[in-house]
């Protein structure tokens, strides 16, 4: 699987797909039971299909994932796949944030994290912004776990 690889997560996998996206990967989530709809997305956009469905992993882009534990998951999907660029999506919407000038992001922040934070990235899609706080170092320390 290439570097590149896109996914695209069944209804059943929603935490995967937000964790998928926190790791780098571009990776969507369908919500919707409908079998077609997401094979047709799939090889329309050419992802590779995350699925806890055997029905659906029996397709050629589908790739079934057999734990329901996260940690188990990810473990699969390292297997997979290499982990590279880490916080580099949105995990809401898997658009790729960018860095923005801190004067830029002044009245979208509480006053707090704007006086003690000087990077943030944003998401130019849901407006979402991202700064290294508390949050980030669990996630990092789960990434960290998973990559090594």
């Amino acid at each position: 699987m290439s570097e590149s690889q896109k996914f695209i997560c069944d209804f059943m996998l929603g935490r995967l797909a937000k964790w998928m996206r926190l790791l780098g990967f571009d990776t969507l989530y369908h919500r919707d039971t409908d079998e077609v709809g997401i094979l047709h997305q799939a090889r329309k956009e050419k992802r590779m299909i995350l699925t806890r469905s055997r029905a659906l992993a029996e397709y050629e882009n589908a790739i079934l994932i057999k734990s329901e534990q996260l940690d188990e998951q990810m473990e699969q999907i390292k297997e997979l796949s290499p982990i590279k660029t880490p916080f580099t999506r949105c995990p809401e919407c898997n658009s790729k944030i960018e860095c923005v000038d801190k004067e830029e992001i002044r009245e979208d922040v509480p006053e707090y994290i704007y006086k003690v934070h000087n990077n943030f990235k944003k998401c130019p899609c849901c407006g979402r912004i991202f700064w290294k706080g508390s949050h980030y170092k669990e996630i990092k320390r789960k990434i960290d776990e998973i990559t090594k």
